[in-house]
């Protein structure tokens, strides 16, 4: 038996946009496809502002993608897109296969909308988590009763559920349903070797640009770090988020740096982005010991790091203890501006050990994180739930 599996808003506008999210189902949904599952992305039912109509696009490897239009606000958009989603629901069934609708976080009153329409038209439901959300420090007050509700219940309502990260494991134990750890993924189909630049000339960081805090740390860091190695390596900061967000870090750094050495990119392509990855010094995914939301989430970028061959520089939270030594497979600091910019030092001084650790890297994503070894692993789930 093959499974029939629709990914329903677990993606941001996939086919628009680039997003973590949108990376890891697209690889999920690539590597089931390649086993003879039956695969479809559906974007949700509050629909994208940006399309004029409904659309139903067949995408090679990855299967049917739908999206629904947004033509009014979000508290309306979905009752109206809800007879569609119901018709098409019910005409993406498959009876010669296992019907699986794979959910994600959403607000509340949504979820129990796609649960309804799950049991109407006879799929079973699993729900894909990806961070833990009363620990997301972004989440407006008025969704945080939503999300409190939503995670102390998803799992009663879910035939079996996804987790990322062994935090979420812990949490989701008591609802007594079957799971399989489903962590970051990429591609890792190619040779290190043939994509590896130890003579890179920056280090890089891709983050979203409301984290301040957090990207100030890295630019401090680096700045000290410039203070006490002379050389012409540059930091790249690559930011998503809107126009304002990124306008507030630009204005820091025109404070700051008065060299130019710090670079800010915005919507890179993704061959161009990994393109930076593999010619990096070092790649750079900061981790707060004392949040949370760190310990919960396990960030898609290592995957993609981690596939470039180039090394990382990060902190010992979370999901990072439990697959990474430092100076083996990863650089590992203290979260702190000294802690970085002796790091950035570090590589610095140790090209070869630094190449080494990339590669090793590498080599561990392969084992753990390759989206065919993964989509083989919930292929097998599926078929058995």
């Amino acid at each position: 038996m093959k499974n029939n599996v629709i990914f329903l808003g677990c993606t941001e506008n996939y086919g628009y946009q680039f997003s973590a999210a949108n990376t890891k189902v697209e690889f999920l949904a690539k590597g089931l496809m390649k086993l003879g599952d039956i695969c479809a992305i559906h974007n949700g039912i509050i629909g994208n502002p940006n399309i004029k109509t409904h659309e139903i696009k067949e995408i090679s490897g990855v299967g049917t993608v739908i999206t629904y239009s947004k033509k009014v606000g979000q508290l309306i958009s979905w009752a109206i897109n809800l007879p569609r989603l119901a018709k098409d629901l019910k005409r993406l069934h498959k009876s010669e296969c296992k019907n699986i609708l794979i959910l994600s976080m959403a607000d509340y009153h949504i979820f129990l909308v796609y649960v309804a329409l799950a049991r109407i038209y006879g799929y079973k439901i699993v729900v894909i988590s990806h961070e833990w959300g009363p620990t997301v420090s972004t989440t407006h007050p008025l969704r945080k009763p939503s999300v409190w509700l939503y995670s102390q219940t998803f799992g009663y309502l879910a035939d079996g559920i996804l987790p990322i990260s062994e935090f979420i494991i812990r949490k989701i134990k008591h609802f007594r349903k079957p799971y399989i750890k489903i962590p970051i993924t990429a591609d890792y189909n190619h040779n290190p070797q043939e994509c590896a630049n130890e003579h890179g000339d920056y280090f890089l960081y891709c983050v979203y640009a409301a984290y301040s805090r957090v990207i100030f740390i890295i630019i401090e860091a680096y700045l000290k770090f410039r203070l006490h190695v002379k050389s012409g390596v540059k930091l790249i900061l690559i930011l998503s988020g809107n126009e304002e967000q990124r306008n507030y870090i630009c204005n820091y750094i025109n404070k700051k740096d008065r060299d130019g050495d710090i670079i800010v990119k915005h919507k890179v392509p993704y061959k161009v982005l990994m393109d930076l990855y593999f010619n990096a010094r070092a790649l750079v995914i900061p981790l707060d010991p004392a949040s949370q939301q760190d310990e919960a989430r396990f960030s898609q970028k290592i995957a993609e790091y981690l596939s470039s061959s180039s090394p990382i520089i990060s902190n010992n939270v979370g999901e990072i203890k439990s697959y990474f030594t430092d100076k083996e497979n990863i650089i590992l600091c203290d979260y702190s501006t000294d802690g970085f910019a002796d790091a950035f030092e570090w590589v610095m001084e140790h090209p070869a050990d630094s190449k080494r650790i990339g590669i090793n890297g590498f080599s561990l994503g392969k084992k753990e994180f390759d989206y065919q070894k993964l989509s083989k692993d919930l292929h097998n789930y599926l078929i058995k739930l």
